[in-house]
């Protein structure tokens, strides 16, 4: 019953049945620490209290003021981390430079209706790899410091390599810049990186403006995104569903970008979970356009089954480059495949042991090195054991 709590209050406007549906739940919900912990973890707190404030009903007074202060707190931290931004934002702009506000910090401004919605940690862009070094100065300029983890021991080219496995952080204070060089967040470039920035718009934030994707290329980020972690957050699935309601949305467009980058299947999974959520949310046509061959298809099922995420049940928590790997079985280039698995599953010494805190020359970083090969095979053998 919880889950449908929240998958009814994840939506802005779900609609006068699912709001029915939340207030006739809310009232039967005994255990409210559980219940927000719960949402919270989701990335859900701001709506349950959007969807909940005009008819609470028997919900708590406790319970309602705990959500209205998290809706404040997520104003408060949301306009603030936009105001630091707006230097960086306005630095780029001013040298023309490529970076593309993109995942949260974009969909809090561009299709939430209030900025107190949409919950973000980090500030996500995609950067044209050409302008990176040129955008690392401007943020070292502005007093942002590159955290150790996030720098890998050796430099990629700008067509492939470490660049493009590994996505640096910035941070300054309380803000987390990360940046992200491939448009659609694989772990190898695209085949046409530079028509993605060709039709790039400008959104307004605050004073000055940021440079965005498409929203056809967004809406496959988000799935691929959705998909890197498994699903493990409701809020990305709502990101899904509001995106793939937006008006003008060139669905077309978007089977042209999952087919030449070979992300049918991960695409479709998304949105279909999403529409499975929400029914209505996502139109057929857009969905029938999208759909993978049947072995991709039957392996995305069996990873990320529909009951279990409509169930928002734990689930395995399988490799972040999951979206890359049905991308190279689609493609069927043996030697892209081995070097992008290269290049995920055997990072610099210097990175892992930076990322993991474990010492470069311990021998217990070769476990780690060990747990990164094995990793989907543990993860797989975890989850037949579950299900039986």
């Amino acid at each position: 019953m919880l889950a449908r709590l929240l998958i009814s209050c994840a939506l802005p406007s779900p609609g006068p049945a699912a709001k029915a549906e939340a207030a006739r739940i809310a009232g039967s919900v005994r255990d409210w620490d559980r219940a927000l912990a719960k949402a919270e973890g989701e990335g859900l707190l701001p709506l349950l209290y959007w969807n909940l404030r005009d008819d609470p009903g028997p919900v708590p007074a406790a319970v309602m003021d705990t959500l209205r202060f998290a809706f404040l707190r997520n104003l408060a931290r949301n306009t603030q981390a936009y105001r630091e931004l707006e230097p960086f934002l306005e630095a780029v702009r001013r040298a023309g430079l490529r970076a593309a506000l993109t995942k949260g910090g974009r969909l809090a401004l561009d299709v939430y209706p209030d900025v107190a919605l949409r919950p973000f940690w980090d500030i996500d862009f995609v950067v044209h790899p050409a302008d990176r070094a040129r955008l690392t100065r401007v943020l070292a300029g502005l007093g942002f410091a590159e955290t150790p983890a996030a720098a890998p021991a050796r430099a990629g080219d700008g067509r492939g390599g470490i660049d493009w496995t590994y996505s640096p952080y910035f941070r300054k204070g309380p803000l987390f810049i990360e940046l992200h060089a491939h448009p659609l967040g694989l772990h190898f470039p695209s085949r046409d990186a530079d028509g993605f920035w060709s039709s790039a718009g400008r959104l307004k934030v605050r004073g000055t403006e940021a440079l965005v994707l498409p929203a056809e290329n967004e809406m496959c980020y988000l799935a691929v995104h959705a998909q890197q972690h498994s699903y493990h957050r409701l809020v990305w699935l709502a990101d899904i569903a509001l995106m793939a309601g937006r008006p003008g949305l060139d669905w077309d467009w978007i089977a042209r970008i999952a087919r030449d980058s070979r992300i049918k299947g991960p695409v479709h999974h998304g949105l279909h979970l999403a529409g499975a959520l929400w029914p209505g949310s996502v139109p057929a046509e857009g969905l029938a356009s999208l759909r993978p061959g049947l072995i991709e298809a039957a392996g995305l099922r069996l990873l990320w089954p529909e009951a279990a995420t409509a169930s928002r049940a734990p689930a395995p928590d399988w490799p972040y480059y999951m979206p890359s790997l049905f991308s190279l079985w689609e493609r069927r280039d043996p030697v892209l495949a081995v070097r992008t698995l290269s290049e995920i599953l055997f990072p610099p010494r210097a990175w892992l042991a930076s990322a993991t805190g474990v010492p470069a020359g311990s021998p217990r970083l070769y476990g780690r090195y060990l747990g990164r090969l094995f990793r989907p095979a543990v993860t797989a053998a975890r989850r037949l054991l579950r299900t039986k």
